[in-house]
């Protein structure tokens, strides 16, 4: 008799995204206390698509939530994440795997979620100290500094934020820049 569910299971099996990467761009690590098992997940990014490995002792429920992260990230251009919410990504797991996990083993989905969170946040923070320079970064999912907006601003005189997205990136990520930029365009300009 199996211990876990038929389709996690099979995910954990057949895992296809463990291992380390080459050159990776950002890594980080989550611990679930609960059980002792870790999750270490690491990012490639290629002219803004995104490669996703990792790796664990964790059970197969934390295997089957990691694969099946890491298979639907990989491959993704970072303009299209927009914020990688939680319950987005639980629901994408569990419809996956085609159960709501239980209880007993939520801490698995959780430890899962705060191990991609925080490699993407690494990413970003690897991003900012690249291109430091003394200008203020307004979007660091790709780096955009504050004089790079309004020069695209002046040059290009984009309406939405999405006109300046389509010209320097900016806002194309996650999106917690998108205020400043919608202020930045709201500004009054100097001719």
């Amino acid at each position: 008799m199996p211990i876990y569910p038929d389709k996690v299971n099979r995910i954990a099996r057949k895992a296809s995204h463990t291992g380390k990467l080459d050159r990776p761009d950002a890594q980080a690590t989550a611990v679930s206390f609960e059980c002792g098992s870790f999750v270490r997940f690491e990012i490639a990014e290629s002219e803004g698509t995104i490669r996703l490995a990792y790796r664990t002792n964790g059970c197969g429920f934390l295997i089957a939530a990691a694969d099946v992260l890491a298979e639907y990230l990989t491959g993704t251009a970072l303009s299209e994440l927009h914020g990688l919410a939680d319950e987005e990504l639980t629901m994408l797991v569990e419809s996956r795997i085609g159960l709501t996990y239980p209880s007993e083993r939520e801490q698995c989905l959780a430890v899962v979620l705060e191990g991609v969170h925080a490699a993407f946040a690494d990413l970003r923070e690897n991003r900012v100290a690249a291109g430091s320079s003394n200008a203020a970064i307004i979007c660091t999912c790709f780096s955009v500094s504050e004089e790079a907006i309004e020069k695209c601003i002046a040059d290009h005189s984009p309406k939405t934020i999405e006109e300046v997205t389509a010209v320097c990136r900016a806002g194309g990520g996650c999106g917690s820049c998108r205020m400043l930029i919608g202020e930045m365009l709201d500004a009054p300009h100097m001719l």
